[in-house]
């Protein structure tokens, strides 16, 4: 018994804040294939599994979370400090806001409209009050820290950003359910994802330049690092789909009278996806070359942000009906497939192995991610 106490104990201890990541990306992934269903026959099934994954997911990685603020309260505190393990704690959040648009989306043959409502709510006022503290507690860290050199320094920076893009993706859905019921609170909403939207889109236009600056100025990191460079498309996407969603709902609140020109603008973001998606790409590839990249959590940057772009390219051709940006879509769909699928069976396997259950820690002292 008190060997299972213990090793329970030590998977609380080191339990990576990162792990939320899985619920991030199998989020994604679950409503990339849903509004791809309504076309395609048999998505829609699968996306509900993922749906019931998710929530599983969130569930079983809650308990852990709780338990370390508790248990192992001076190692969350010590994580909090660090300039690059910081970042992930903000994922937590996101997964469960990201979980709130699973229930909107794939929740009514399950869940009533009341219910799907009230889990919205919840999850979208907690990730609004964890996510701006989050992103006050990283950038203090940078500020206050003496030296942040290039080994802590990556496209992890993001997360917060993101974090911060992704409340109006569950506000705008909030927004268009209280609308018939309550004009106030579907404007206080609203004026609070604009709110999100403008510190998120900030925080990643100050961090991209410190970030190219980075990579162009000293040696690349670790092939283990080379997941992180997908992070680039997360708030390019989650910031497409999030400011068409915001024009839409703004609009419908009597905020603006027209939405058009935040649509332009979100196609302009949109755009510039093209070039960091073939430029992460790129990376990878090299990295490949240089002798193959290493599983470790670090994989799941692979998949929420290109869920993300994949759910923004969708978007946009809704928008503009241009038939190629749906084939694009459904590309970067198929990638978004497999890279979850071999993810999410190796993180199984190193559940099984206990690999990424106790980590080395020197490993992310160092930089790299476990």
């Amino acid at each position: 018994m008190n060997n299972r106490t213990n090793f329970f104990s030590s998977i609380v201890r080191h339990f990576s804040p990162a792990w939320y990541a899985s619920v991030m990306g199998t989020g994604g992934l679950a409503n990339v294939l849903f509004l791809l269903g309504k076309n395609i026959p048999g998505l829609g099934a699968v996306a509900n599994g993922l749906f019931i994954l998710n929530i599983a997911l969130f569930l079983i990685l809650i308990g852990p979370w709780i338990a370390r603020w508790f248990l192992h309260f001076d190692k969350v505190v010590e994580d909090l400090k660090h300039s690059l393990i910081s970042n992930f704690f903000a994922t937590m959040p996101v997964g469960g806001l990201v979980l709130g648009t699973n229930f909107f989306n794939m929740g009514g043959p399950y869940f009533s409209p009341s219910f799907i409502e009230l889990i919205g709510i919840i999850l979208w006022a907690y990730g609004c009050v964890t996510i701006l503290l989050f992103s006050i507690i990283v950038v203090y860290n940078m500020i206050w820290t003496e030296r942040v050199g290039p080994e802590l320094t990556n496209y992890s920076w993001f997360i917060t950003p993101v974090g911060n893009i992704v409340v109006p993706l569950l506000g705008n859905l909030l927004v268009k359910a209280y609308l018939p019921k309550s004009l106030d609170m579907a404007r206080f909403i609203n004026l609070m994802d604009i709110v999100f939207y403008g510190i998120g889109l900030m925080l990643f236009v100050i961090f991209a330049s410190i970030l190219l600056h980075r990579f162009i100025g000293h040696a690349m990191p670790d092939q283990v690092a080379a997941p992180t460079f997908w992070i680039n498309l997360g708030p390019i996407g989650v910031g497409t789909v999030s400011l068409i969603g915001i024009a839409d709902m703004s609009k419908e609140v009597g905020l603006i009278a027209s939405a058009d020109v935040l649509k332009a603008l979100a196609l302009i973001l949109w755009g510039f996806g093209l070039w960091a998606f073939i430029l992460v790409v790129t990376i990878t590839i090299r990295y490949m070359a240089k002798g193959g990249i290493p599983f470790t959590l670090s994989w799941w940057a692979f998949i929420f942000p290109l869920a993300a772009y994949t759910l923004s390219s969708f978007n946009v051709f809704v928008y503009t009906k241009v038939t190629a940006v749906y084939w694009y879509t459904i590309l970067l769909t198929i990638l978004l497939s497999l890279l979850w699928l071999s993810t999410f069976i190796r993180s199984l396997l190193g559940i099984f192995s206990k690999k990424l259950l106790i980590p080395q820690e020197n490993m992310v002292k160092n930089g790299k991610l476990d």
